[in-house]
């Protein structure tokens, strides 16, 4: 079971592409024991194997994403589910009161205005949305990511190791909802943008989290220099308050779409 990922991942040099044994993330809606038993062995056989993990990255994103600690949620629909996953578009879930030790359970997905069944158990539904993620890569593109990345160039280097040197702290919220940011730059050049990333505070995952970063323009601050830089944080969707700005770790050459410090 599950062999055609280990094969997968053992093909692609693009190190983060597929994501398995990722530190988990604590949930506060924990499954209890009763049920932690009765999950289905097909999902608890992936767990066993490539811990939690996110499949298919397409830009910033993962096309699909399976936790190892699932959480215990009400749904709007009335249902008590128990969130083990998903997609971009949806959560990936089992109904508690149809979960039964020793046999499969069908899996439910909640979209934006919907909540049915789409798959008889985990396997089918993991082989079905991981066979609608590879569709979305060309063969070029999918050679590509078998291959990897190129190494960065010089350039690119001096790029990252200065974009290690600029400090930023959150100062306030400005009047229209905008974030707005103290940044020092304490390296030996500029840089046209400096990338962070922004999430909404930690939800139960059934409710959904914003998750996903902005760049701000900094092109102005030489070295040495301190400036403030006001940005939209996804004020449209979450209120200011409710939003975390965090430090991004270090770029690696598959990252280079994500990062805009690498645009002139």
């Amino acid at each position: 079971m599950f062999e055609w990922l280990d094969e997968e991942i053992a093909r692609i040099a693009t190190r983060k592409f597929h994501l398995v044994h990722r530190p988990e993330v604590e949930s506060p809606h924990e499954v209890p024991e009763t049920l932690t038993s009765a999950l289905p062995s097909s999902y608890r056989e992936f767990v066993r194997r490539f811990g939690s993990s996110q499949l298919y990255r397409y830009g910033s994103n993962y096309y699909v994403t399976v936790l190892g600690s699932p959480a215990l949620v009400k749904h709007p629909s009335g249902n008590t589910i128990v969130c083990f996953g998903g997609t971009w578009t949806s959560r990936a879930c089992f109904r508690a009161d149809l979960l039964a030790e020793g046999e499969e359970s069908p899996v439910f997905e909640s979209y934006k205005n919907s909540f049915r069944q789409t798959a008889s158990g985990f396997e089918e539904w993991l082989n079905a949305k991981c066979a609608a993620a590879r569709k979305r890569f060309t063969k070029a593109e999918w050679r590509a990511i078998e291959d990897g990345p190129p190494a960065f160039s010089e350039e690119e280097r001096a790029v990252v190791e200065a974009r290690q040197n600029f400090r930023w702290r959150v100062i306030d919220i400005a009047p229209n909802g905008d974030m707005r940011f103290e940044v020092c730059n304490e390296s030996t050049r500029t840089l046209p943008f400096l990338s962070i990333g922004i999430r909404g505070k930690l939800r139960p995952p059934a409710d959904g989290q914003l998750k996903g970063g902005v760049y701000l323009p900094v092109a102005h601050l030489g070295p040495g220099e301190v400036g403030c830089v006001q940005h939209d944080c996804y004020r449209k969707f979450v209120a200011p308050e409710d939003v975390i700005a965090f430090a991004l770790p270090a770029p690696e050459p598959e990252d280079r779409e994500q990062y805009w410090e690498f645009r002139k």
